[in-house]
């Protein structure tokens, strides 16, 4: 019983995870790489995989909506790939020591509700969580491998072999629709000396849908990009399916100005369309301060001890 109740409140968990991604990406949010609740789609552009995929594949695709059978045959081949890459593939730990959990108590409620000694109460927490592991394979999991094969860690063929499909994939039987003109409007607001909040809309002006906020028509992705003040040097690209990020800025931005961007997506590939650019400030800190103040004082000793020495 004690089994059921963690394994209810870990499928509850991941159900709230579900609704906030889902719902974010219809309104004020989205999916994206690891803050919060949520989930964080965060990887930079690349190659878009395959526009035709073999039947072979999409097989395995379909297993995740198969019987108990072939639903555990896909978790324990996913299971079974990362292992075999660990450690060239770096999953997060947490996500691992979680996927590697269910899955060992899943093959042993398998095994048993195979048996005359099974009961009801058994088949009810292998069916939740059979659900619970499927719901974190083609959520999290999907998620961190997207990231993953942006950063050239895996391969659409990776991809593929872990039973996914890459945004803006097909199995050959509909045609891939054309890149969105409609054109973002980016606002920022600094949350501290090393946080900023990136809020993407749609613009109000040339090229503007008919709904004036969220998400364009047809559209789950934006690319977010800061540059620093020159215009030219990149410290940041991200592709997210929030609206609203919270963005953690890389070390030694205090003090300096930054120029912010983003396009809206309906591929990740798509070539963008940036809207606004607005300029943006990161503050000093206290201690950057008294770090100034510091090496202002050393400067002025090693120049009195100089003119010293001069005389």
């Amino acid at each position: 019983m004690n089994t059921l109740v963690e394994i209810l409140i870990n499928s509850v968990n991941l159900i709230f995870d579900c609704v906030d991604m889902f719902l974010s990406s219809l309104s004020n949010g989205g999916i994206v790489w690891a803050t919060g609740s949520g989930v964080t789609l965060a990887f930079a552009l690349g190659m878009a995989g395959q526009s035709n995929i073999t039947d072979a594949v999409l097989a395995g695709m379909r297993r995740w909506h198969g019987s108990i059978d072939d639903k555990y045959s896909n978790i324990d081949n996913l299971v079974k790939i990362i292992q075999a890459h660990i450690p060239g593939w770096t999953i997060p730990d947490d996500l691992y020591k979680k996927l590697t959990g269910y899955v060992g108590q899943l093959q042993t409620l398998i095994a048993k509700c195979r048996t005359t000694s099974a009961s009801q109460m058994d088949r009810q927490e292998r069916n939740v969580l059979l659900k619970t592991t499927i719901d974190l394979c083609l959520l999290e999991v999907k998620t961190w491998a997207f990231g993953a094969f942006s950063a050239g860690t895996l391969t659409a063929n990776d991809i593929h072999k872990l039973g996914f499909l890459l945004p803006g994939e097909s199995g050959g039987h509909r045609d891939r629709t054309i890149a969105t003109d409609v054109k973002a409007e980016v606002k920022v607001t600094v949350l501290s000396a090393d946080v900023i909040r990136v809020t993407i809309d749609q613009s109000a002006g040339e090229n503007a849908a008919m709904v004036a906020h969220g998400w364009p028509p047809g559209v789950k992705h934006a690319l977010i990009v800061i540059v620093a003040s020159d215009g030219k040097t990149e410290i940041f690209r991200m592709i997210t399916t929030r609206l609203h990020n919270d963005i953690d800025m890389p070390e030694g931005s205090h003090g300096k100005q930054y120029i912010l961007k983003a396009s809206v997506l309906k591929h990740t590939n798509d070539t963008p369309r940036f809207g606004n650019e607005p300029t943006f400030s990161m503050p000093l800190t206290t201690e950057d301060l008294a770090a100034a103040l510091d090496r202002q004082r050393l400067e002025i000793e090693r120049l009195e001890a100089e003119m010293k020495a001069k005389k």
